[in-house]
Parts: structure tokens; sequence; C-alpha cells
């Protein structure tokens, strides 16, 4: 039987890339105050030292809204070194989520 995921913790140390990715979107996607929110509060609890699974995957998914929301030429206007990146969270958060 699986471990519920209400309780698997995760340290904060392991999300470096969708925190990276973050810091990514919120250095330059064009972004509404609500969707600023989402990087606020996914930082507040990227300041612990561990999370629980359910909060990573939370903060994953509000990766991949905010990328959605910068626009779809959001990624080609990055340069190299911010779109891996972007791409590096991307692909944590669809581990998170998806199980990838």
């Amino acid at each position: 039987m699986e471990e519920d995921p209400y309780f698997v913790r995760v340290t904060t140390a392991e999300l470096s890339r969708l925190a990276e990715a973050l810091n990514v979107v919120d250095e330059h996607a064009e972004l509404n105050h609500r969707y600023r929110k989402l990087i606020h509060d996914s930082r507040q609890q990227l300041d612990a030292e561990e999370v629980r699974l359910t909060q990573a995957r939370g903060m994953a998914k509000k990766l991949m809204v905010l990328v959605r929301a910068a626009g779809q030429g959001f990624r080609d206007d990055l340069g190299a070194a911010e779109r891996a990146s972007l791409d590096a969270g991307l692909s944590q958060a669809d581990e998170l989520v998806y199980g990838t």
C-alpha cells in the first residue's frame, strides 16, 4: 500500500529546480497581482526546511499555471540560462504532479 501523500515530507532543498523556475517567472513574466500572489505564497512555503508532498505538488501546479499565464511567447523571450532553469523546474513539476 502506498503511503498517504499528506504525511510524506519533502525537503525544500529537493525543490530547488521548482524554486528557480518560480524565480524566472517572477523576474521575466508580466503577471497581475493575483498571479504574483501565487509566487509569494510558494516562496513562503519554500522558506521552511520541509513541506508536505501535497504542498510540493501544489507549488508545482502553481508553476504550470504561471507559465501558461505568462503567455505563449514567454519561453522564447528568455535567455538560454533562464530557459534551462524554467525547463528544469517544469520537469520537476511534472514529476511531482504526474509522477513521470
